[in-house]
């Protein structure tokens, strides 16, 4: 009887013997007292301890519901697992990315060509973009779609600890980011299309690759674009959205994962931007 042992009671001892095991379990479903965040327009923003199991909806409700200027479609939800997620693949790129263009370097010195330094000179510029990119952990939700179909829905979040929901007041500007002329944010007019908005940033650059051009919505998604270039270009436009120009990595030196880190350093753009527009 351990509890009456650890209350004094001596005729509860007993002599341990050589071989003897003693094994205490942990109260079952232990776990150290979890917490999530709300920011920005909830009714009573802050930190709640959550019991396990506890969604985000539920969350919701203990806070009131959102404020009548919330911008539901441009909410921000964080995880922490993801931003480590993040920060190990932002790693590893920039390990990979540092080491090609070494190599690349000793190339350009023994070929001493032009074409060969200027694409050194665009590697190392994504580099230190990459270095100093900051990792969120967004995940994509569908938080009107949540509220709407309400708990235990499909939509709903099973809530972890160090979970975190920022919640913006109504946005008005679309922003430009990549290979244009001038990135930079633009008051949204209903009557521009995406074009539209690339030529008040300058237009493209030299290495803009104008057939991968995508729109980031403002709660991270990214609708599926279809058709030529004319298409794209007439893409309709959203308050809150992002609108990226990625570089054309064929005019690039031929590193395999290229791809991967210009997707990495403009989706984590994306992200911070979002997380500081509260």
């Amino acid at each position: 009887n351990l509890a009456a042992l650890l209350r004094g009671d001596a005729a509860s001892d007993i002599a341990l013997r050589p071989f003897d095991y003693l094994l205490i379990k942990e109260t079952p479903e232990w776990t150290e007292q979890e917490s999530v965040e709300l920011k920005g327009e909830v009714r009573f923003p802050g930190t709640y301890v959550i019991p396990r199991g506890e969604t985000l909806f539920e969350v919701i409700q203990r806070a009131g519901g959102l404020t009548p200027r919330a911008f539901v479609n441009g909410s921000v939800f964080t995880r922490t697992y993801l931003r480590e997620n993040e920060e190990e693949q932002k790693e590893r790129l920039t390990e990979q990315l540092r080491a090609d263009l070494t190599a690349m370097s000793l190339q350009a010195a023994a070929a001493d060509k032009a074409g060969t330094s200027q694409s050194l000179a665009a590697s190392q510029s994504l580099l230190t973009q990459l270095q100093t990119a900051e990792p969120v952990g967004r995940m994509v939700i569908d938080l009107p779609g949540l509220l709407a179909a309400g708990k235990g829905s499909e939509k709903d979040i099973a809530l972890r600890d160090g979970d975190l929901l920022l919640v913006p007041q109504a946005r008005q500007e679309v922003t430009v980011i990549g290979e244009v002329q001038n990135a930079t944010s633009h008051l949204f007019s209903a009557s521009l299309k995406l074009s539209d908005y690339i030529s008040r940033s300058g237009g493209t650059t030299r290495r803009a690759d104008k057939g991968r051009i995508y729109v980031v919505r403002a709660d991270g998604s990214v609708p599926e674009q279809r058709g030529g270039l004319r298409r794209r270009y007439e893409l309709s436009v959203q308050p809150g959205d992002t609108i990226v120009v990625p570089v054309d990595t064929e005019k690039m030196p031929r590193l395999p994962f290229w791809q991967a880190v210009t997707q990495l350093v403009y989706n984590l753009a994306v992200s911070v931007a979002a997380v500081g527009s509260l």
